[in-house]
């Protein structure tokens, strides 16, 4: 779970955990970092690259869980401007009153030293510019994966079922969205609707256009177990399909859709 700010915002976000980032479209921004370096989100976009954009604070404990597994860095090094050069990496600390002496890890308010083995850029500005509500909903860390097609948030790499996923999971996310176009058919897909939701367990996936090929669909609970999913939905030249999920418990659930060429991230909360 991502760490909020007090006990009971944590426990709030936990209970109430919408994504409420995925699929919207990220605002513009320039920011500059800590080695003096301008970037600027629509036009690394723009050239057809991916975005990933790291919102952490150096307190976070589970942020600092994340950056010692090395995923960013990793991808950073095979898909960034020394790799393919098809990924921008982007680390933006999220907390104004973090100095460089945190990132270094010289202060009893950090993590530890976050600067030291990572080559992508960290941004540490005060007051922070980019909207929270958009790039860090639910708190830290969320890492957004920015599509350059639509400019859309697709992912958090943080969510449970991605981040149990391991950096092969995390690279599948990224690669659905090279190159920059996106067709008919990967939008139908990653532009859906679950609703209702809350519900008993009757729940419908619409999709903003018929799906020419079948899809598979993968439910999990909040720790990434798969608790649900459909072997091949057969659903093609149809823009719904209908779930029975009364089986399951009380709860916030994960539904994910994909057809092996584009795929989307919603939410639902069983309540009977």
């Amino acid at each position: 779970m991502k760490r909020i700010f007090t006990l009971t915002a944590s426990v709030l976000a936990f209970t109430s955990m919408s994504f409420g980032q995925i699929g919207a479209v990220a605002p513009d921004f320039t920011v500059t970092d800590i080695d003096g370096t301008t970037h600027n989100l629509y036009s690394i976009l723009n050239s057809g690259k991916v975005v990933v954009l790291d919102c952490s604070a150096t307190w976070c404990g589970p942020c600092w869980g994340f950056h010692e597994g090395h995923y960013l860095q990793d991808i950073h090094d095979t898909y960034g401007p020394a790799g393919t050069n098809q990924v921008a990496v982007i680390y933006y600390e999220a907390d104004p009153a973090t100095t460089l002496a945190d990132l270094q890890g010289t202060t009893g308010g950090t993590q530890g030293d976050w600067l030291t083995g990572s080559t992508y850029p960290f941004v540490n500005e005060s007051p922070v510019t980019l909207p929270g509500n958009v790039f860090w909903p639910l708190g830290f860390p969320t890492i957004n994966v920015i599509a350059p097609g639509d400019k859309k948030i697709k992912a958090d790499l943080y969510d449970p079922w991605v981040a149990g996923s391991g950096l092969a999971g995390m690279v599948d996310i990224i690669n659905d969205y090279f190159p920059a176009g996106v067709g008919v058919e990967e939008l139908a897909i990653e532009e859906v609707s679950v609703f209702p939701s809350p519900s008993t367990g009757a729940v419908s996936v619409r999709f903003n256009a018929a799906v020419a090929s079948d899809v598979v669909i993968d439910v999990t609970n909040l720790t990434g177990q798969v608790v649900y999913t459909t072997a091949s939905a057969g659903v093609a030249g149809s823009n719904q399909i209908d779930l029975n999920l009364a089986e399951l418990a009380d709860g916030q659930y994960i539904v994910k859709i994909s057809n092996g060429q584009a795929e989307s991230i919603s939410r639902v909360q069983i309540s009977k």
